[in-house]
C-alpha cells in the first residue's frame, strides 16, 4: 500500500526522524564546523543505487572541496520479525557504509521508544 506522505515516510517515521535529528544536534552542539541535517544525499556509485538519502546526517565540508566528511549517519526504517532491517533499508545501509566508511546507525521506528522530550519537539 502506498504511503500517503510519500518520501517523507509515515508519521511514526517522521516523528523518529525529528527525535534523532534533535539528539544529533545536541551531540554536535559545540562544534560549528559540523552540520546536522535531515534528508542528506549520499553519492553511492556502484551501489545497489547510485544515490541514497540518509534520514539524518552530521557532516562537515572538506576544505577547498565540494566533498562532505560524514561524522554520523542515521537511517530510520522498519525491521523484519527477526529484528533485522527490511531489505531496502539493509541495501541503503550497505551502500552508505561502503561509500562513507562509517557505520550507519539504524533506528526501527515501529519499535522505537521516544522519550517525553522527543515527543514535545513535534
Amino acid at each position: 500500500m502506498a504511503n500517503k506522505n510519500g518520501k517523507k515516510g509515515s508519521e511514526k517515521h517522521q516523528e523518529a526522524q525529528k527525535a534523532e535529528f534533535h539528539k544529533t544536534e545536541k551531540e554536535y552542539e559545540g562544534n560549528k564546523e559540523i552540520i546536522v541535517k535531515t534528508e542528506v544525499t549520499v553519492q553511492t556509485p556502484n551501489g545497489v543505487k547510485d544515490i541514497r538519502v540518509a534520514d539524518v546526517g552530521a557532516f562537515s565540508w572538506l576544505k577547498n572541496t565540494f566533498r562532505m566528511k560524514f561524522h554520523k549517519i542515521i537511517q530510520i526504517g522498519r525491521t523484519n520479525k527477526d529484528g533485522t532491517p527490511v531489505k531496502r533499508e539493509q541495501e541503503a545501509i550497505e551502500d552508505i557504509e561502503q561509500h562513507t566508511g562509517i557505520q550507519v546507525t539504524f533506528v526501527d521506528y515501529e519499535n522505537s521508544k521516544l522519550e517525553d522530550d522527543d515527543r514535545k519537539m513535534r
